[in-house]
């Protein structure tokens, strides 16, 4: 049983559920309306990509950059823990080949906190507002199609957890080690790199393609899609890799606090 099953009453619990329901479809339309605005001001004045905050392209040969990918990838799709530990030793060398420093090249400075975290906010509730009936029409789609369409490995290893110390792990994993992890990967790195060959634009849809299918979970690909386009143009709008890291929390976050409610309930 969790804490929090021991804690609330189930009408307890069923009442939490419900007002952080509403609460949270109250907020989504907020943030939607704000941040779309925001977007289309920025776009019709030449100001959302490929201005002087964007990221700098790294600087490093395709040979190196392209095993370093394939490796990486194929840890994630192993799911191997080597790879949280690869990808801050491949940024370091990065850093050292390119001769820049991580404030410099990832923009860890750009953004005040208190505006970090509230663009984090406001951007993770906008996505929602269109990935959460995405992620309904494909799973529509997939029963109509009569295809397969399990949950991701994580979700189901946390229904499974019901010790508090396994629940805190998970938790402290899926909102601030991962986020952070993979924002260095498919945004620090992969969407700098891409942008060496190709055009923004490209760059920012192909890094946002290959996080989705990352997650080796077919139905959750073009939700997942969708939302590294929205980490990947906040990086490049900001040119802070902290927003995205931040954006991705949020999401994190949420999904963790909705398992636990479940759960309790």
């Amino acid at each position: 049983m969790t804490p929090l099953a021991v804690a609330l009453p189930p009408a307890a619990s069923d009442f939490l559920l419900t007002l952080v329901i509403g609460l949270f479809w109250i907020y989504v339309p907020f943030c939607f309306i704000l941040v779309t605005r925001y977007v289309l001001r920025q776009n019709r004045q030449g100001r959302l990509i490929n201005t002087e905050n964007a990221p700098l392209p790294l600087a490093i040969s395709g040979l190196s950059g392209a095993v370093f990918a394939v490796f990486v990838l194929a840890l994630i799709f192993l799911q191997s823990p080597l790879f949280v530990i690869l990808v801050p030793i491949g940024a370091l060398g990065v850093l050292m080949e390119t001769g820049r420093s991580a404030t410099e090249q990832f923009g860890l400075a750009r953004l005040r906190p208190v505006r970090l975290m509230s663009w984090s906010l406001l951007v993770f509730g906008a996505v929602m507002l269109v990935i959460e009936p995405l992620a309904g029409i494909v799973a529509l789609l997939f029963d109509v199609l009569h295809l397969p369409n399990p949950e991701q490995e994580t979700v189901i290893a946390f229904r499974h957890f019901n010790r508090a110390s396994q629940i805190l792990d998970f938790a402290f994993e899926a909102v601030l080690l991962s986020p952070m992890i993979e924002e260095l990967f498919f945004r620090g790195f992969l969407l700098g790199f891409l942008k060496r060959y190709t055009s923004t634009w490209m760059a920012l849809l192909l890094s946002s393609g290959v996080f989705a299918f990352a997650h080796a979970n077919l139905g959750a690909a073009l939700p997942l899609w969708f939302l590294g386009l929205a980490l990947g143009l906040a990086y490049e709008h900001t040119g802070s890799l902290l927003l995205p890291m931040g954006i991705h929390a949020c999401w994190n976050f949420v999904t963790a606090l909705s398992l636990l409610l479940e759960k309790g309930n």
